[in-house]
């Protein structure tokens, strides 16, 4: 199973495209990849569900609907809702709703050096998702493992995808055959994980089609936000970047990489002291 993907219906507010798939196309890609179903856990939003679970039954896949919810405390996953999740509550309120549902809750990502995830707070969900693939510095999955043993908490993994080539880059095995006795395994902790992270080119590919597509918009917020010269130099580079596939930009991403290893590892000790 695929249990964090995102579609066109996750939204950001700088940058507006974050998925960049239809739900009918991550369950092709789902498909493709030989997997047995997903769940469909876009941003904040559950307008995307009854496309993906059209899709999941056309081509007989199990599908676990899904939301990633906004809490005042970080991002939380809720898997098997039935109807939407509010957000910006307490996590203790976002819990109580997704219980309510029937529904199991995860942490995606919770010690992202962005500090969208739950952090120690992790512990109050029913899992916790141990590795993702977008998290490249790699110090924050290992900080999840740890976390995730200390606690004894069951444990997930999540593509986190949000193009088509990210599709199946984690998976979740169990012994199950619908979606319910696969949240059943998630619950008691019978889920085996495997995960490896997205390709920097990909990466890359993601971040050059998302400022494509909201480039009105970063170019007003450049405008509006940055100073002279921040802002020529914003929109310059913004420019080149959308219009080139040069491998100079594979270059500067790996430097970007060895700096956000460099930031989260004082990130994640601030955590744990």
């Amino acid at each position: 199973m695929e249990l964090h993907c995102h579609s066109v219906y996750s939204r950001g507010s700088k940058i507006p495209w974050e998925g960049l798939s239809r739900p009918k196309e991550i369950a092709e890609a789902v498909k493709r990849a030989g997997l047995d179903g997903f769940s469909l856990t876009d941003h904040r939003v559950t307008e995307g569900l009854p496309e993906a679970r059209k899709y999941a039954e056309k081509y007989g896949l199990v599908f676990i609907p899904g939301v990633e919810v906004q809490t005042l405390d970080g991002h939380v996953i809720a898997l098997g809702i039935t109807e939407p999740v509010k957000n910006f509550r307490s996590l203790e309120e976002t819990l109580d709703e997704i219980r309510s549902q029937g529904a199991v809750s995860v942490a995606p990502h919770p010690f992202d050096i962005k500090g969208e995830g739950l952090r120690h707070k992790a512990g109050m969900v029913d899992a916790i998702e141990v590795f993702n693939s977008l998290n490249l510095d790699k110090l924050s999955n290992f900080a999840a493992r740890r976390f995730t043993e200390r606690t004894g908490k069951p444990a997930v993994c999540g593509s986190d995808a949000h193009s088509l080539e990210m599709i199946g880059a984690s998976v979740n095995e169990a012994d199950a055959s619908d979606a319910e006795e696969f949240l059943r395994a998630v619950k008691k902790g019978r889920v085996s994980v495997s995960g490896s992270y997205v390709p920097t080119q990909v990466v890359i590919s993601w971040a050059r089609e998302r400022l494509r597509l909201s480039y009105g918009d970063v170019l007003k917020y450049v405008r509006k936000n940055y100073g002279f010269p921040k802002n020529l130099l914003a929109e310059y580079m913004l420019k080149k970047f959308v219009a080139s596939e040069s491998p100079f930009w594979k270059v500067l991403a790996s430097v970007g990489l060895n700096i956000s290893r460099i930031y989260g590892s004082f990130k994640i000790l601030s955590y744990f002291i």
